[in-house]
């Protein structure tokens, strides 16, 4: 209610403002106080400044009607469907009516024929001339708040339209995310348990500590960074158990983890994608992780070396790097690098710049 009424006051105000102009122009015409006109007659009676003012009444009533017309009518049932003609012809008719109605009131009264012929043709050029003017200025800012108004209703719907879209997708990558961990995360702990390994129980308790985290922390559009490195030392630890002691593992994390935020799960991919293609049972490897924060910039290597019997399989990036790809575009736009070497000296690589401020 208050910002219809704010909408109305500040119509009231413009119009107010605008109108005076041609108050005040037709005021010094009616009252024959124009330099260029030739009074010889005596003061004229009150009638003929009431024929003056009627003229002023008829021109604005019709001049705001146009405005209205023009902007709530004509331009989104003609112009905005493409009816131009139509549209055309409307202006130039109201063009014609409200131009020419403040000659028609004139016309109607004594004091009209009080001036001699000339002044009369002066009078009757001068009001043309303004009443034009001030109905093509009125047409002009009609149509261009219109425009306006339409253009940036059509942002704002385009802007929504993506919210949503962007949501939708969010939620989608993110559904994708738990079902993909949780496969490869039993098949470790099923390994475990085949071999009879004292380390299942162990797993069992990470893997509920890491879903806790999943299926609650997870499901915000943020969480802490300190949570988000925790996991994926958690991560790291349940993928230790089971490999050989071929397998050396380098995990780091550098600066200060307590002060920013991050989008959950957007770091884990590329580390799960080392450990699925970067080891062997047979050869000897290394896994290196290594995450550095410095004044909200999040810098993180994935190192792993290549086999030659994956390196076919790990120059594709499969669902979790797709994945995370198309959060990232989607979550940090233009502030994030990422660079992938499928193939750097026998390692595939991985280097990710993140901008955690907001």
């Amino acid at each position: 209610m208050k910002i219809k009424l704010s909408n109305i006051g500040i119509h009231v105000m413009g119009w107010i403002i605008f109108l005076s102009i041609p108050h005040f122009i037709f005021g010094l015409i009616g009252h024959g106080h124009h330099p260029g006109l030739h009074m010889p007659h005596p003061p004229m009676p009150p009638h003929h400044f009431l024929g003056a003012d009627l003229t002023i009444i008829v021109f604005n009533t019709f001049l705001i009607a146009f405005y209205y017309i023009n902007s709530y009518i004509l331009i989104p049932y003609l112009l905005g469907r493409r009816r131009r003609f139509w549209y055309s012809v409307s202006i130039i008719a109201f063009m014609i009516v409200v131009v020419a109605s403040p000659a028609v009131v004139a016309y109607m009264f004594p004091w009209h024929h009080s001036f001699e012929p000339e002044n009369e043709r002066q009078m009757t050029a001068i009001r043309i001339l303004v009443t034009t003017l001030l109905f093509a200025t009125i047409f002009i800012i009609s149509t261009g708040i219109r425009i306006i108004r339409e253009w940036y209703g059509a942002e704002q719907e385009n802007k929504q339209i993506q919210i949503e879209k962007t949501t939708a997708e969010l939620s989608f990558l993110k559904a994708q995310i738990n079902p993909h961990f949780l496969f490869n995360t039993l098949n470790n702990i099923y390994s475990l348990s085949v071999k009879k390994s004292e380390d299942t129980s162990e797993a069992i308790l990470l893997l509920a500590d890491m879903m806790r985290y999943v299926l609650s922390d997870a499901q915000s559009d943020h969480v802490p960074l300190e949570m988000e490195t925790e996991y994926l030392s958690k991560f790291i630890s349940l993928e230790k158990l089971r490999l050989t002691s071929k397998v050396t593992i380098e995990y780091e994390v550098t600066g200060n983890v307590n002060a920013d935020v991050i989008a959950p799960m957007i770091l884990v991919p590329f580390i799960e994608n080392a450990f699925k293609f970067g080891i062997s049972t047979h050869d000897p490897g290394t896994i290196s992780v290594r995450i550095d924060i410095h004044d909200s910039i999040l810098k993180m290597s994935v190192r792993n070396k290549l086999f030659p019997q994956t390196n076919l399989i790990a120059r594709s990036s499969g669902i979790g790097l797709a994945n995370v790809k198309r959060r990232l575009a989607l979550l940090y736009p233009d502030r994030f690098r990422l660079r992938i070497d499928p193939d750097h000296d026998g390692h595939y690589e991985v280097e990710l710049e993140l901008n955690l401020s907001a």
